[in-house]
């Protein structure tokens, strides 16, 4: 089988790892207590590459999730928050006068954060798109490369927040954002950063198949911008979040613990050993004080999500 990087179509590829997909369904039972096995059909692995041309770091198959999936991660309330620091960023380019695009706008939150009330959204959970109507947030379930037909250089603004990463093909998909937006205009996307403490995490299971199955650095997005002759305005990262503060000092006890003992595995994004485990509990007791004193900004790491501005 040919394989080629879903944005580059490069096939100078580095195969970081084979991940078992019972491995995967094992993680997701015990972190959210559903079986997602239907997800993945007849599949037994999935390989994670490295593009070395383009920097993405992306999953094969890129397997998807399905709605009846989404609607599960729908029940945490969490899933779909109405503040966002992308959100607050996003909305320093953003103009009373501006005609807006959202992709992937989950139940439309953000059209309440901006000047604007020419806004236009697309999505296509049924139960975030319900939600979003009776709020008499304008949202369309369409995908954007079948709305991009009829919309062409019809938008100043282009938005996207935490979608490229599930998407199976994100050419395609940042082609029909450029198409609807107008010569001049904005496209502003935000995603996971693969250069925060999250590219690193083991057992992340939000950020593998079929829920995330890309992995975007600073590389990677600067690569979109020369790949479609955009102009990058700006890549901008958030700090560490109160919510990952936890999270972030667990990782770096555990990182210690291996340099300490000098265990450094290979690269791997699962690791359900026993050994694994062990490590894990220490590093939660003590993540708990290190958290505790991570408060100030001057300290804190880059957080979770990275924000980039392109001009058409």
């Amino acid at each position: 089988m040919h394989i080629v990087c879903p944005l580059s179509g490069s096939a100078n590829l580095v195969l970081r790892e084979t991940i078992e997909v019972k491995a995967l369904i094992k993680l997701y039972s015990r972190w959210g207590g559903f079986d997602i096995s239907s997800e993945f059909l007849d599949l037994e692995t999935i390989n994670f590459y490295h593009c070395l041309d383009s920097d993405l770091k992306f999953f094969h198959p890129l397997v998807t999730g399905s709605e009846s999936f989404y609607q599960e991660l729908q029940k945490f309330k969490w899933y779909y928050m109405d503040d966002k620091e992308e959100y607050d960023y996003a909305c320093n380019f953003i103009t009373s006068e501006d005609r807006v695009l959202e992709v992937g706008c989950g139940k439309g939150a953000f059209s309440q954060k901006i000047k604007t009330s020419n806004y236009t959204g697309l999505e296509f959970s049924s139960k975030a798109i319900e939600i979003a109507s009776h709020a008499n947030i304008n949202v369309l379930n369409q995908i954007v490369e079948d709305y991009c037909v009829s919309n062409s250089d019809s938008y100043d603004i282009v938005c996207s927040f935490q979608v490229l990463e599930h998407v199976s093909n994100p050419k395609s998909f940042i082609e029909s954002c450029l198409k609807c937006l107008k010569k001049g205009g904005l496209l502003i996307i935000s995603v996971p950063s693969d250069d925060s403490f999250i590219g690193s995490l083991k057992n992340n299971i939000l950020n593998m198949p079929p829920h995330h199955v890309t992995h975007w650095s600073d590389k990677a997005l600067q690569y979109v911008a020369n790949c479609f002759c955009l102009k990058l305005i700006d890549i901008h990262h958030e700090k560490l979040a109160d919510i990952h503060r936890r999270l972030y000092a667990r990782e770096l006890v555990i990182k210690s613990l291996d340099n300490l003992f000098k265990n450094n595995q290979n690269y791997s994004l699962v690791d359900i050993s026993t050994n694994y485990q062990v490590k894990l509990k220490i590093s939660q007791v003590i993540a708990s004080f290190i958290s505790a004193g991570l408060t100030d900004d001057r300290i804190k790491p880059i957080g979770h999500s990275v924000t980039v501005v392109y001009q058409k």
